[in-house]
């Protein structure tokens, strides 16, 4: 008969009752200020262009977000005129978990190049596919040169993903854009890619966030970054490959 292990006592007698451990609260949800009206259209607006690009054949295919380790979405970018030369466009950046769960969104900004102009449009919605765990770090560093910092080409679209160019399948960032309607891999080549840091503070009411800070930070209690993180769960459903 195995013998039952008695109580522990003191030298009284005295049986000692334990108590169980407390588990640990979760961390609270990262703070955002409500107020931030054009940082949270921002958000709304790179959402509306996920669930449409995603949403038509010749899109992102699935494959290529449930393998990808960030993302970027910059609705409108625009051409800034024959003076000025080149485009400008703000948007967001997520980065992805080995869990398979996305970040909190940093505001970024895209600037050079005029990757638009194929399509004879003043303006268009840039997407940025990262491809390596690399090329994320490099984004959350600061400016970030497209094609010099990290090796970038046109993504393929729709079926065409799965027989990618051996040139294709070596770099590590997929770069798209949607213009009147049209929607295409791109070359972006020498267009610079920087952290929005007004807009970083203002969103999250935390003057000198970092971007790695944010990419860190527990879920933020914003429903517009809600939705969006819940559509791109959906859309990329396992980890990134590691």
């Amino acid at each position: 008969m195995t013998a039952i292990p008695a109580a522990p006592s003191t030298a009284t007698g005295e049986v000692i009752r334990t108590i169980p451990a407390a588990q640990p609260a979760p961390p609270p949800a990262t703070p955002f200020n409500i107020k931030a009206v054009d940082e949270i259209s921002r958000i709304n607006a790179a959402t509306e262009v996920i669930q449409e690009i995603t949403g038509i054949p010749e899109g992102i295919s699935p494959e290529l977000l449930r393998n990808a380790y960030g993302i970027v979405i910059i609705p409108g970018t625009i051409k800034l005129g024959f003076f000025f030369g080149g485009q400008y466009g703000s948007g967001i950046a997520l980065t992805r978990g080995e869990d398979g769960s996305w970040s909190n969104p940093a505001f970024v900004y895209i600037a050079g190049g005029s990757f638009g102009l194929q399509f004879g449009a003043v303006s268009s919605d840039i997407i940025l596919v990262f491809k390596t765990r690399k090329s994320v770090m490099g984004l959350a560093k600061g400016n970030f040169t497209l094609g010099g910092d990290a090796a970038i080409a046109a993504g393929p679209v729709g079926r065409r993903a799965v027989a990618a160019t051996d040139w294709q399948l070596k770099a590590e960032i997929y770069s798209y854009a949607r213009s009147r309607g049209l929607f295409a891999g791109i070359s972006v080549d020498g267009s610079v890619l920087a952290i929005d840091t007004n807009a970083n503070e203002t969103f999250y009411a935390k003057p000198g966030i970092s971007a790695n800070e944010i990419f860190g930070s527990p879920p933020c209690s914003s429903p517009a970054v809600e939705r969006l993180k819940n559509f791109l769960g959906k859309s990329a459903s396992t980890p990134a490959m590691q």
